[in-house]
């Protein structure tokens, strides 16, 4: 009886873990993106077997590749946010690149990255300013930059609010409403239904699945380091709905410490009196309201194992 009960024991066990090694993965999109270039010498021939270093400006976490014959790099799955690039090559200066921005999903092409001969010691270092120009996509997309996430008082502190800044969104609610028990309303984007929109934290989907319309993944704005808005002809990795594709960042850590404080405050006295008001001689309608809060963060000191 006890080496039967051990049988059956251990075929649960195996069926168990079968079908938690065949299950499917769960639906995600992809947040990554790709940053490419080509290096070439100060004539316009192109430089083989150069190190091309690409180092995260946050967290110092590096990758270094070479280039091909023809010159060319390439990162891939290169998470959102901000990069350095060295290359060094035998008998060239060093050249350094810092201030890369990468979005979500976003392939990032540096073009032609041409070297000075030197020694390699010697380092020519440019600052990369402005908005890039994204050549490699034929997406249509608009971005929210983390300055614009902390400068703007939302009443709530929802980023669903902060969609009124991209072109072409229609509101069908209260634009400052504080949601209900399903989540947030979404708005109408170029000109498609809401529920045909897909909201996404760090490439998974937070939409209600019995109200696609609503957004339940919520997430802590001051959390928040981008939202990048795909309106059409995003790949096919990026695809699960009819319309829009909102894509939410969270912000990376990083090896400083770090920290924000604010205080938003809005009263009806620094509002504008509406006309009836005015014809009616009536007060100004109350409204006020007050957020403050405050952020810390760094790395984790872990005595003995790591030290920043």
């Amino acid at each position: 009886m006890s080496r039967n009960c051990a049988s059956m024991t251990t075929a649960g066990i195996a069926v168990l873990l079968g079908l938690f090694l065949w299950a499917p993965p769960a639906l995600a999109q992809s947040v990554s993106g790709t940053i490419t270039g080509t290096v070439a010498d100060a004539s316009g021939g192109v430089v083989a077997g150069a190190s091309v270093t690409l180092t995260n400006e946050r967290t110092t976490d590096a990758r270094t590749t070479t280039t091909g014959d023809n010159g060319d790099f390439q990162f891939v799955a290169v998470q959102p946010g901000v990069y350095t690039i060295r290359v060094e090559a035998r008998g060239f200066r060093g050249f350094e690149r810092r201030n890369n921005n990468l979005t979500a999903s976003e392939q990032l092409a540096l073009g032609r990255i041409e070297l000075s001969v030197g020694q390699v010691t010697e380092t020519v270092t440019t600052v990369a300013e402005g908005a890039a120009v994204e050549s490699e996509s034929a997406a249509n997309s608009a971005l929210l930059t983390s300055t614009q996430i902390e400068q703007i008082s939302l009443k709530g502190r929802d980023v669903v609010d902060l969609l009124r800044l991209v072109p072409g969104v229609a509101y069908g609610d209260d634009i400052e409403s504080l949601g209900s028990g399903f989540g947030t309303s979404t708005p109408n984007i170029g000109g498609t239904r809401n529920t045909f929109n897909t909201f996404a934290v760090d490439g998974v989907p937070g939409n209600d699945l019995g109200s696609p319309q609503f957004n339940s993944g919520s997430v802590n704005l001051d959390a928040i380091g981008e939202v990048k808005v795909e309106l059409n002809n995003y790949r096919a990795e990026s695809g699960r709905n009819a319309g829009a594709l909102v894509k939410v960042i969270t912000k990376s850590g990083s090896n400083q410490y770090h920290g924000s404080g604010y205080w938003y405050k809005r009263h009806e006295s620094w509002n504008a009196q509406n006309f009836f008001n005015n014809l009616n001689k009536l007060r100004k309608p109350t409204y006020r309201f007050t957020t403050l809060g405050a952020t810390i963060g760094g790395p984790v000191v872990i005595p003995k194992l790591y030290q920043p």
